[in-house]
């Protein structure tokens, strides 16, 4: 078995209640950082995203140009993204820059008073995006996320620029402040220094938090029937999902090692299966997502009418043909033996534990992963796909 060096891989509690993760690489020469802050979306859908945006408005004296030509000087460009249930912003740079870097985005997310004027400069920035967003044909998207039983997560995360342009000063200052709990995540990777650990305490470490409220999850009527019609044509995609209520850690992290054993690549069951039945799939789309302990996954195909029939009557044979997949040798080399990339990536990396985060609602570091998907066995994994083919199945045949 392949041993991998997890000496520069650390995980501390700051002052503040917010949760460190590090992953020291001195031989390089860039650092990067992520910082996670997770939201219950039960504002009014779109003011997060809009959030998101003001951040970039001003921080202290420095306006939009300055902050922009701040990262200039720092050879660094600050992203950020809001997703349905956490705030996202992260850097790479030269570790020379860091610190400053670090504080530049410290000051973006400390700035707590707005004027007329951000929100005047936001607003048609977030209606282009949302005008662009409704220009492409994104009716599978709006499927997967109307699946979720707790409806908190079934509004689109750009909202409706008509319901945006009422909302006040006080509503956004709530999203705000909401932002800024003890369940803040803080990724760090690369050359980065002890100073540098030190510098991240002093800032982001004695940021006030306040705890987060947790607010159950509330249910609504949903559409549960087998087969549903989106549309008519002959195109068609053919979207078929699973939801499984009560998913378990195992299951959360098998979910990535069956997408990929199952629909990435040529050599994928998916294409072996349907391509042995006559049907020659460019791609397919695999995909899953986690809320809580829901977990919808899916598959996005294209198919013509005519074979709707035909594709359905396969549905069923796949499901039990996929749970004899070899997924070790089609995932392990690509999953877990080539973790060692990120330790050379500390881009890379950051963006691997926002993604573990993203999945299991906390920080895992490389270790417990790799030591947890280590143990994975064919037999385990088919065990996990029957989990999820025995959960609520619905295919939606979405026409053009």
């Amino acid at each position: 078995m392949q041993s991998f060096d997890f000496s520069g891989e650390r995980r501390t509690a700051l002052p503040n209640g917010a949760q460190l993760l590090s992953f020291s690489a001195p031989h390089l020469n860039s650092v990067a950082f992520s910082v996670v802050m997770p939201f219950i979306p039960e504002a009014t859908p779109g003011v997060y995203h809009f959030v998101e945006h003001m951040f970039f408005e001003r921080a202290g004296k420095m306006r939009a140009r300055q902050i922009n030509a701040r990262m200039n000087a720092h050879g660094s460009e600050i992203m950020g993204y809001t997703a349905i249930n956490y705030m996202c912003f992260n850097f790479s740079c030269r570790k020379e820059v860091f610190a400053a870097q670090l504080d530049l985005l410290f000051a973006m997310l400390s700035q707590r008073e707005y004027g007329e004027e951000e929100f005047e400069k936001v607003l048609p920035v977030v209606r282009n995006e949302i005008f662009e967003y409704e220009f492409y044909d994104t009716r599978a998207g709006d499927i997967l996320r109307d699946l979720w039983f707790d409806s908190r997560y079934i509004n689109s995360v750009l909202g409706s620029a008509s319901v945006l342009e009422r909302v006040g000063s006080d509503e956004l200052r709530e999203a705000r402040e909401r932002l800024f709990s003890k369940d803040i995540c803080l990724f760090l990777a690369g050359a980065f220094s002890e100073e540098d650990v030190r510098r991240v305490e002093e800032t982001f470490g004695k940021m006030p938090l306040v705890e987060r409220e947790n607010t159950p999850p509330r249910r609504e009527e949903t559409e549960t029937r087998e087969y549903n019609r989106r549309g008519r044509g002959r195109e068609m995609q053919v979207l078929v999902t699973y939801h499984v209520e009560q998913a378990d850690r195992m299951l959360k992290m098998a979910a990535h090692w069956l997408r990929s054993a199952l629909f990435d690549g040529l050599d994928a069951a998916f294409f072996r299966f349907f391509g042995d039945r006559g049907f020659q799939f460019y791609s397919v789309d695999g995909n899953y997502n986690i809320r809580g302990d829901e977990l919808v996954f899916s598959y996005l195909a294209h198919i013509e009418k005519k074979e709707m029939k035909e594709f359905t009557e396969l549905v069923n044979e796949f499901e039990q043909a996929a749970a004899k997949t070899d997924f070790i040798s089609l995932v392990r080399p690509y999953l877990y033996d080539n973790i060692v990339f990120l330790f050379d990536n500390p881009e890379r990396l950051c963006s691997h534990y926002v993604d573990t985060w993203a999945d299991l609602s906390e920080p895992v570091t490389l270790r417990e992963e790799t030591e947890f998907c280590g143990a994975f066995t064919n037999e385990s994994l088919a065990r996990c796909w029957e989990r999820i083919v025995a959960s609520l199945r619905r295919i939606f045949y979405i026409g053009r």
